[in-house]
């Protein structure tokens, strides 16, 4: 079937979203003659109608991607210029198939109508010439057949000079593109590109590059990160291209500074190879992701404000182990703050600057375990229809916790030994393992070793995360450290409420606060104060906000431990220390129960028999003070 040709360059736009279609049509209109597809099948058939100049397709579409797409159209129009639009996350895809597929062009969502428009009108010149370029070849091919039928002699050799008329045509036709095509990803792009080579000095930068390093080119061109990045992260870096070098694509994320600012950046660092399939260097993509990175930050909290001598014991033991890269265990119960503490000891160690990612193994569903935590290769399962990073690995240069590791199934176990020890993990359905460098940080709130003990728990995983253990204090230990755990947390809750400030918190209800006994740890105290905050995003948070539940005396008064232990002296036992608790407790849940008997029982957990009982062998009156 003859196509339909036009006096516009005749562009082909294949996306499955139907208001992206129409918004090019109606931007494009009066330039280009512009034909639309929702699925790669309906652009087949305009193909088929039509002689398109440009196709550009959407990466993301149900059924065949944008790069499949374009791959199919290859071999039955070749002249074509074909383009791809993606999102950052498809980069690594499209770059891969860019040879494959003679991808011409990549642009990034949102694009942007100059940078379109330019775009095309140098592929509709592309094209053009491809076409002009292939008229000749095919008159010397009818000038060959002429000649083929004039002198049999001579066939073999018109033949084999229109070979090579062709080969050197289509070698230069080649070059052309792929210069092309490394000139427009270069200097178009707005991520940063770079090349190093096996030295790993940097030989290639584009503008978005230089944007990023806020550096002139001639004083990057030729060096290596060493000139102009900070010891710890240099190194970081050179450890992962070591290991681009070697044959590995790596996805990670860090931070530098620059001129004075904190940047984040998240990069893809990839080999480069010849010819022959020989590495000869290595090629990045950067993306500054600050803004994202300024929102998580919103929710750390730096623990100088702790002044509870258990706590300050506790960050001072972090602190020893952000020192080095050995596996930490924080051990404590549900709710104590282990999440804080890992993300402390990743805010003070040689990591900071890489990324932090914390999981609930309790959380995962079983048949999810491993694939969350190492990744899986396309059709390694049902439903896995593309390569996916687990956590493990996308915690390179930075920390991974752990939490609830004892929630762990045997098989896991045995996989996240084997990290461990040779820093290796193959993901579900590859053949080939991979390293990572990431701290694995781990957290519990079980008896790891009855559960050892039980065979629930592996005894060479145990020792192997039990290095550099930790125990967290619960809050009801730590009831100092109100004054300033409270407004912490309320200044979370604040900014995810978007609240211009956080309120403040009344006398009386702080004091109710200390006074509670907390068996829900931090995370109990952060729901109580977001009701509160519920009830009175502004002003001042009273008592009668605070939905404490109703508590036992035996727990009220926690804050008595202080005065036993300050009272110790040569001679005073345990029974003694039990007794004067018992007797302080009696007396306090007489106190509030008005002197009934009854209530004083209920409060504290005993029989009306075992109160007076109690009363009158450690002599406390019922109208105790």
């Amino acid at each position: 079937m003859q196509r339909k040709v036009s006096s516009k360059p005749q562009i082909l736009y294949v996306d499955d979203e139907k208001e992206n279609l129409t918004n090019f049509r109606y931007v494009f209109r009066g330039t280009y003659d512009v034909h639309i597809a929702q699925s790669a099948e309906e652009g087949y058939g305009i193909l088929k109608q039509h002689e398109i100049h440009v196709v550009i397709a959407d990466q993301r579409m149900p059924g065949e991607t944008g790069v499949q797409f374009l791959e199919n159209i290859v071999s039955q129009y070749p002249a074509a210029i074909r383009m791809i639009l993606t999102g950052y996350s498809d980069i690594n895809a499209v770059i891969d198939a860019i040879n494959r597929s003679k991808i011409y062009y990549y642009l990034q969502k949102p694009w942007d109508e100059k940078e379109m428009r330019l775009v095309i009108d140098n592929a509709v010149k592309l094209y053009r010439s491809r076409v002009e370029c292939n008229e000749p070849a095919a008159g010397l091919n009818r000038n060959t057949e002429g000649l083929s039928r004039g002198d049999n002699r001579i066939p073999l050799k018109v033949s084999e000079k229109t070979r090579l008329v062709e080969e050197i045509r289509s070698s230069g036709e080649q070059l052309q593109i792929s210069e092309e095509r490394l000139r427009a990803i270069f200097e178009a792009a707005r991520d940063g590109i770079f090349v190093k080579d096996l030295s790993l000095r940097y030989t290639h930068l584009n503008a978005g590059m230089v944007n990023l390093l806020r550096s002139e080119p001639d004083r990057i061109i030729g060096r290596t990160d060493e000139r102009f990045l900070n010891k710890d992260l240099a190194r970081n870096l050179r450890n992962v291209e070591s290991r681009v070098l070697e044959g590995q694509t790596i996805e990670s994320e860090y931070s530098m500074e620059m001129d004075g600012e904190a940047v984040v950046l998240s990069s893809t660092r990839m080999p480069l190879r010849d010819a022959s399939g020989s590495i000869v260097g290595l090629c990045g993509i950067l993306r500054d992701v600050t803004e994202r990175k300024e929102l998580d930050s919103l929710d750390k909290g730096d623990g100088t404000g702790y002044t509870s001598e258990i706590m300050k014991a506790t960050l001072k033991q972090v602190l020893l182990a952000a020192e080095s890269d050995s596996t930490v265990l924080f051990l404590g119960e549900s709710g104590s703050g282990k999440d804080f503490l890992a993300r402390f000891l990743h805010d003070h160690s040689r990591r900071s600057g890489g990324p932090f990612f914390a999981i609930n193994c309790a959380a995962l569903a079983p048949q999810l375990v491993e694939s969350e935590l190492f990744g899986h290769e396309p059709g390694s399962f049902t439903g896995s229809r593309g390569r996916k990073r687990g956590l493990v690995e996308l915690a390179e240069g930075g920390t991974l916790l752990l939490n609830e590791v004892g929630e762990l199934a045997l098989p896991i176990q045995a996989k996240l030994l084997t990290f461990l020890d040779t820093r290796q993990l193959t993901r579900v359905g590859a053949e080939r393992a991979v390293t990572v460098n990431a701290r694995i940080v781990a957290a519990t709130n079980r008896d790891l070793k009855s559960e050892m003990e039980s065979g629930g728990f592996r005894q060479d995983l145990f020792y192997r995360l039990n290095v550099f253990p930790v125990t967290i204090p619960s809050l009801r230990h730590r009831i100092d450290d109100l004054p300033a755990l409270v407004p912490e947390i309320l200044a979370r809750l604040a900014v995810r409420f978007g609240l211009s400030a956080a309120p403040k918190v009344e006398p009386a209800a702080m004091e109710a606060l200390a006074g509670y006994h907390w068996p829900g740890n931090v995370r109990e105290l952060e729901n109580i104060l977001e009701r509160a905050l519920i009830l009175r995003p502004r002003g001042i948070i009273s008592r009668s906000l605070l939905s404490l539940p109703r508590e036992k005396a035996a727990h009220v008064l926690d804050m008595s431990y202080k005065h036993l232990f300050a009272n110790l002296s040569d001679g005073f036992t345990l029974n003694d220390a039990m007794d004067r608790t018992k007797q302080f407790l009696i007396s306090q849940g007489l106190k509030q129960s008005g002197g009934n008997i009854t209530r004083a029982a209920s409060m504290l957990g005993i029989s009306r028999g075992s109160l007076r009982h109690y009363m009158r062998r450690l002599n406390v009156p019922k109208g105790s003070n």
